[in-house]
């Protein structure tokens, strides 16, 4: 009886040092991701200096969200450019805005969002490794798109 209780003592250690172990490398992985998450989103803010370069840029962002989301535009105006929320879990669906600067040109912003990427309190949610590479690599193209000639 003493043999038993000395095994599922050392069992219930090891499985709490695998618990620990484990909880470790998804804080590693999940810190790791939200910093790629961070520079690709500092990449999808662009600046337009005049007029015709901010009404071109906006239209080829328009153009990108519309090919690179999971859901439809919902709202579309010379500030904001929205697509519907996602019924589904671990799609990407997507966001911009447009703030002038008072002298014909404008920032852009494009923002990737995945429904399942966070709990509601926060942390990560179950799909939040699926839902951030997807986001870094929608959002690695768009810098690329605004750039190339015929969108």
């Amino acid at each position: 009886m003493a043999r038993m209780n000395i095994a599922l003592c050392l069992a219930l250690v090891g499985l709490a040092l695998l618990a620990a172990c484990a909880t470790a490398s998804r804080e590693a992985a999940f810190r790791a991701e939200e910093v790629e998450l961070f520079r690709a989103r500092q990449e999808t803010s662009i600046a337009c200096t005049t007029a015709p370069a901010c009404d071109d840029a906006w239209a080829r962002t328009r153009a990108f969200i519309q090919a690179h989301s999971a859901t439809r535009i919902v709202q579309a105006d010379d500030a904001v450019i929205q697509t519907a929320f996602p019924h589904a879990f671990g799609f990407v669906y997507l966001a911009a805005s447009k703030d002038a600067d008072g002298n014909g040109g404008a920032a852009i912003r494009l923002k990737a969002m995945c429904r399942g990427m966070y709990d509601s309190d926060g942390n990560a949610g179950p799909l939040y490794s699926t839902c951030a590479k997807s986001i870094i690599s929608v959002e690695a193209r768009f810098r690329a798109w605004l750039q190339r000639p015929g969108n």
